[in-house]
């Protein structure tokens, strides 16, 4: 009974690893030129684990297909804008927990308070600082990696709970 413990213990531990690799990231926007650019970006600092999409509806599908952690989502896009997709995300219960940075060409403060009041992390202006945008998305992963290390600390408690109640 320990091994099988200490093995899902290891198991949970290991599927929380974090780093540049294995930080999972969707970028969504309608313009390739700026898909591109946020890419090349993300990976120049080692991001790997990376998929793109062109819009909000394909986007929506993707967080569900698969678990990211992270989604740059552009403002404005044709057919479900970004608003709209982070809505749907914030009230799905399995993609609450996504974290979500805004980018947008708009430089409106109402436009940035929208976006946080909607539930995103963080809003990036375009064109965007490639520095500002390592430091941001540096610090959501921080920010993911301390969650995943409170759940695995949860979780052993739990274990070693029923453990000694077992006793």
């Amino acid at each position: 009974m320990q091994r099988t413990q200490d093995a899902r213990i290891t198991q949970i531990a290991q599927s929380a690893n974090t780093g540049p690799g294995s930080y999972a990231l969707l970028v969504v926007d309608d313009n390739e030129g700026s898909r591109y650019t946020l890419t090349r970006g993300l990976k120049c600092e080692g991001y790997t684990n990376i998929a793109i999409t062109e819009n909000g509806w394909r986007a929506l599908e993707k967080v569900k297909a698969r678990p990211f952690d992270l989604v740059l989502l552009d403002i404005m896009m044709p057919e479900v804008n970004d608003y709209e997709m982070l809505e749907h995300m914030k009230a799905d219960a399995q993609l609450r927990r996504v974290q979500g940075i805004m980018i947008s060409a708009l430089d409106e403060m109402d436009s940035v308070i929208r976006c946080i009041e909607l539930g995103a992390e963080d809003y990036l202006p375009k064109p965007f600082n490639p520095t500002l945008l390592r430091a941001r998305v540096m610090s959501r992963e921080k920010t993911h990696a301390r969650r995943h290390s409170r759940v695995i600390c949860d979780v052993r408690s739990a274990i070693l709970k029923l453990h000694a109640k077992s006793k």
